[in-house]
């Protein structure tokens, strides 16, 4: 547990510019009661003025919001034919792009935002990062600081600024733009998270700390949350941690690792294996591929000596997994005691 896991594509992620944001946010709070009305009157914008690309780029907006990214994209495309000359329909074409893992495309998009727009600090960014997935770190570096200097104060660019070092290896120099980030803007989650992970697989007392502040700004945030969780648990602070679990499945009460979790700490802290064989079953309820929590629930039984049920529950977990070591094991310590009448040694 203690190893950082960093996900590029899925971790971080850069903010539309302002401008955007605004417009997407204008078109959500009419449709909070009922988005057909606000679709029908763009829709109708639209067949009286065919030749406005802002009409397409509205509608497109709205489809982006619904999450119909293909209708979202087409949209998109027609404001382009529109007028080729928008920087912002191509930065939001390529972001529709970036949600569809359309990535190539992604890139030549943001590359025409930044012809159309040299100083357009959102495309700047988001092929920053796409160089970044590709490990061009220079490239990825040299993106960033280009975007800094025109927006110096832009929190996003010192965060992606500490993905490209963390992922270079650089650890020290990625906790120092994390810092900065926050340092420009002290409400900024992501750079509080990030810097959360980095102390934790560390098991420093730093990462509570800031896991408390990204909780601060987002006090519901069920990865926050579970990461703090997950570093008490580190530091077999098990009673802080589980709470922090109650927390999390008070807030959604299908978080299978929640349960998890909860059992984990029920059989090694204090071997209460009936009641982790109740949250591992609940683990298993919401996400029935969970070998891991089959071959807990295993080793329970094999604890309090049920071998028939530890073996079939081993048994499952490798159905699920054939390469899960640990119920291969299992199933190889049962296998001895039935040959020679011993107790098995979990």
């Amino acid at each position: 547990m203690k190893k950082i896991i960093f996900g590029i594509l899925i971790l971080f992620s850069v903010a539309c510019n302002s401008e955007n944001e605004e417009k997407s946010k204008q078109i959500v709070s009419e449709t909070n009661e009922n988005p057909y009305p606000v679709l029908d009157s763009l829709s109708k914008e639209i067949v009286k003025d065919p030749n406005n690309s802002n009409n397409y780029y509205r509608r497109g907006l709205y489809f982006f919001n619904e999450n119909e990214l293909d209708d979202a994209i087409a949209d998109m495309k027609r404001a382009i034919i529109a007028d080729s000359t928008v920087s912002e329909y191509y930065f939001q074409l390529g972001n529709l792009y970036y949600q569809n893992k359309y990535y190539k495309k992604a890139f030549e998009a943001y590359q025409k935002t930044v012809e159309l727009e040299n100083d357009h600090v959102g495309a700047i960014l988001e092929l920053s990062r796409l160089e970044l997935v590709l490990k061009n770190y220079q490239l990825a570096l040299d993106m960033v600081n280009k975007a800094l200097k025109i927006d110096p104060m832009n929190p996003n660019g010192y965060h992606i600024k500490g993905f490209i070092y963390l992922d270079a290896g650089d650890t020290t120099k990625a906790v120092s733009s994390f810092r900065t980030a926050i340092e420009v803007n002290p409400d900024f989650y992501e750079s509080y998270v990030m810097l959360g992970k980095i102390f934790a697989s560390k098991n420093h007392s730093f990462a509570g700390n800031y896991y408390d502040q990204a909780l601060r700004i987002k006090p519901h945030s069920i990865e926050a949350l579970y990461d703090k969780g997950v570093y008490l648990q580190d530091i077999e602070n098990y009673t802080e941690a589980y709470s922090i679990y109650d927390t999390i499945i008070a807030v959604d009460s299908t978080s299978y690792f929640a349960y998890y979790n909860r059992g984990y700490i029920m059989l090694v802290s204090d071997s209460s294996y009936n009641g982790a064989i109740r949250e591992f079953e609940k683990s298993i309820k919401y996400y029935p591929y969970y070998y891991q929590a089959y071959y807990n629930i295993g080793l329970c039984y094999e604890n309090m000596d049920d071998y028939d049920k530890a073996r079939e529950y081993y048994q499952k977990s490798l159905d699920l997994n054939k390469q899960y070591d640990l119920a291969a094991k299992g199933l190889g310590r049962l296998l001895k005691q039935s040959s020679t009448g011993k107790k098995p040694h979990s």
